[in-house]
C-alpha cells in the first residue's frame, strides 16, 4: 500500500510537470507567433522605406538632370547673346 501511495504521488507530480511544460510550450509558441508578426511588420516597413528611398533617388536624379539642362541652356543663351 505504501508503494501504491508513492506511485500515485509520483504520477500526480509527473502530470503536474507535464501540464506546466505544456503551458510553458504554449506560452513560447504564442511568443514566437508574436515575434514572427513583429518581424514581418519590420520587413514590410523596411521594404517600404527602401522603395521610398529609391523614389527619392530617382526624383533627385531627375532634378539634377533638369538643373544641368537649364544650366546648359543658360550657357548657350549667353553665348548666343555674346555673338550678337
Amino acid at each position: 500500500q505504501h508503494l501504491t501511495a508513492e506511485l500515485h504521488t509520483l504520477r500526480a507530480q509527473a502530470e503536474a510537470a507535464r501540464e506546466a511544460h505544456e503551458q510553458e510550450a504554449n506560452a513560447l509558441r504564442e511568443e514566437v507567433a508574436a515575434l514572427v508578426q513583429q518581424r514581418d511588420r519590420a520587413l514590410r516597413d523596411a521594404e517600404e522605406a527602401r522603395a521610398r528611398l529609391e523614389l527619392v533617388a530617382v526624383a533627385q536624379a531627375a532634378g539634377q538632370w533638369v538643373l544641368l539642362e537649364a544650366q546648359r541652356e543658360a550657357r548657350e543663351s549667353q553665348e548666343q547673346q555674346r555673338r550678337l
